[in-house]
């Protein structure tokens, strides 16, 4: 840590400017203690390392964990970075009232923030605790990632832990951000349109900027620089999901699905055309939208007559059954967004699709107008993924919006 406090209670930083010939002397005359858990600390003063204070033990009860080299230096350039910018920031300034101690507080534009710098793994239910403590007493949490927890696996596809989503803000187009910084280089990465088609695995636009080209404005308010197709990313990762092995170790949900397919004669890459879409809110579903769209067509929508009225409720309660029964696992996000969102979004599609039609608008009703596309082969299928595709994109690009926003679709 770069803060600590003497015994009457002054509180000293390595974030000023100080001479080591000073520090020194300051060492041989006086003692420092922990802001927190007022034990006493040791300054180290090493030259190939940062200047800091450290614990003779791990026994502080702060909110601070164990920090690498690679957390305390980033930390102090997010803090220059902040000066830099005329920000009024503050430097591990420890809050009583809720027993926490941000990275870094500072004011700007009449709000208060607390950013966390968090380059090492986190218990999603600690993060949402470290959050709802700031939020108690008006503090919007800011978190940013270290560069270290950036796993890439191709140009626009990135792996999340479930605790980075909860990092996640929303930029005016509604697309979910997420922000890194890496102090080795000096540099932010940004990846936006946060679209996951598995429980860890998301496709993103990525860029990077330099801390001179990076205002805090940007960070506080994202917006995409170069946004991507992700409908014609998504016909890549539907193709791989066709041709893709089964797992010897699936999971209870992908069991399931396997099963349904078998049960109905469908060998696996011959999942329906219907199933497996980037549809609104889907992201509300930790699981592969692959998965859970397919049970809903097979264990729910299917069983409706064709042309004959149903609710929407009875698609929720049939979702809420897998989800009780741990099927289907909830994805923890910022905001409480409820899961049925996401179900209303898949209904949308396929309405748009041609697969339903809706005939109610206040209450809800549906009538299915048709079966589920089975393809005959995978060469068919994939021609059909195409073709939907553009259906969908030509119906965006006119316009069709009845029910839900598109701005809150990737499609």
């Amino acid at each position: 840590m770069f803060v600590a406090k003497f015994k009457d209670g002054t509180i000293i930083s390595m974030g000023e400017d100080w001479r080591v010939e000073e520090l020194k002397e300051l060492r041989k005359k006086r003692k420092f203690y922990c802001p927190t858990c007022q034990q006493e600390v040791q300054l180290k003063l090493g030259r190939t390392r940062l200047w800091h204070f450290a614990h003779h033990s791990n026994e502080c009860q702060g909110s601070l964990e164990h920090e690498s080299m690679y957390h305390l230096k980033g930390k102090m350039q997010l803090y220059n970075w902040l000066k830099k910018q005329n920000v009024k920031v503050a430097l591990e300034c420890y809050l009583p009232i809720i027993r926490q101690r941000p990275d870094l507080l500072f004011r700007y534009n009449e709000k208060l923030y607390a950013l966390e710098y968090q380059c090492s793994p986190l218990e999603t239910t600690l993060m949402e605790k470290r959050t709802r403590g700031y939020e108690q007493i008006g503090i919007i949490p800011l978190w940013i990632f270290g560069g270290n927890r950036l796993k890439r696996h191709g140009p626009n596809t990135f792996s999340l832990k479930a605790f980075e989503w909860l990092a996640s803000r929303t930029s005016k187009k509604h697309h979910f951000h997420l922000t890194y910084f890496c102090p080795d280089q000096n540099r932010f990465a940004h990846l936006h349109q946060l679209t996951p088609y598995s429980p860890i695995k998301v496709l993103t636009s990525y860029h990077e900027t330099p801390t001179f080209h990076t205002t805090i404005d940007s960070i506080i308010y994202p917006q995409s620089k170069e946004n991507i197709n992700i409908l014609e990313k998504w016909l890549t990762i539907k193709k791989n999901w066709r041709y893709q092995t089964l797992s010897p170790y699936p999971s209870k949900l992908q069991r399931n699905s396997r099963n349904l397919l078998y049960k109905n004669r469908i060998p696996p890459g011959f999942f329906p055309i219907e199933a497996g879409w980037p549809t609104a809110y889907h992201y509300l579903f930790a699981s592969s939208p692959k998965h859970w769209q397919l049970l809903l067509l097979f264990e729910c929508l299917q069983h409706q007559p064709l042309q004959r009225s149903f609710p929407r409720r009875i698609v929720s309660q049939c979702m809420y059954f897998y989800i009780e029964h741990n099927w289907i696992n909830l994805r923890r996000m910022p905001s409480s967004t409820h899961w049925e969102l996401a179900v209303k979004g898949y209904l949308h599609f396929l309405v748009k699709i041609g697969y339903l039609e809706k005939i109610n608008e206040k209450e809800e009703d549906y009538k299915r107008v048709k079966d589920i596309t089975i393809p005959s082969s995978l060469e068919e299928a994939i021609k059909l993924d195409h073709m939907l595709k553009v259906q969908v994109m030509n119906q965006n690009n006119q316009g069709y919006n009845k029910g839900i926003s598109v701005r809150k679709t990737n499609i």
